[in-house]
């Protein structure tokens, strides 16, 4: 597959999966029987099985990418994007239609501009990859420790510091879609890299949502 087919297979599901998400989401967030399996199920924990079941999915769809067909590999992304669709269920409760749309917007103006600027620069950014790595492993740990501080300021440096690494883990990936060594010996590269962008997308997305969402009063 050559680079632009790479890149054009990679955002037609990256299209895909978005709707996916998003279509569900919109549906479970006015489904009084999903929220309720969500986060009233095993003493409001439920939505945590959910979360594992993304990781454990995610986990296996980057150490199997190799060795599933192509089929297999476009099931499982797509169980991912609903999964995450319904762990984002009652955003559209919680927020207001102009702060999701206008949230939205400004997500795919960034991604946009960093999609352009992986595929245009001639920095090798694989050079990154360790320092990014440690930045998410830091955004995680923040996020669990102020699970329990609950901390606005805490907060706000994460969202801020995730927006980034998320913005140049964009970068990044189209990059990677245009390298021709990187998963030359399997059909599933377009999926993978529509994978990562997803991941960036929907990361960014929350942080800015977060940050500038305005809720429903």
């Amino acid at each position: 597959m050559k680079k632009n087919e790479v890149l054009s297979n990679a955002f037609a599901w990256l299209f895909i999966g978005l709707l996916v998400c998003f279509a569900i989401s919109y549906v479970s967030t006015y489904s009084v029987e999903i929220i309720n399996l969500i986060y009233g199920s095993l003493n409001g924990y439920g939505y945590l099985v959910f979360a594992i079941l993304e990781i454990v999915i995610a986990l296996i769809f980057i150490a199997r990418i190799r060795k599933l067909s192509p089929i297999a590999a476009k099931i499982i992304y797509l169980l991912y994007t609903a999964l995450t669709g319904l762990s984002l269920t009652g955003i559209f409760l919680v927020y207001t239609s102009t702060s999701l749309t206008f949230v939205f917007l400004a997500t795919a103006i960034l991604f946009g501009i960093f999609a352009i600027i992986g595929k245009t620069t001639n920095i090798d950014l694989s050079k990154w990859y360790v320092y990014l790595f440690v930045a998410l492993l830091a955004i995680i740990i923040l996020d669990i420790i102020n699970i329990f501080l609950l901390n606005k300021t805490l907060n706000l440096v994460t969202c801020i510091i995730a927006i980034l690494v998320f913005c140049a883990y964009i970068a990044y990936d189209i990059q990677k879609a245009l390298d021709p060594y990187f998963l030359a010996d399997t059909n599933n590269k377009g999926i993978y890299i529509a994978f990562n962008l997803f991941l960036d997308f929907i990361n960014i997305f929350i942080r800015l949502l977060s940050l500038f969402g305005r809720s429903r009063d």
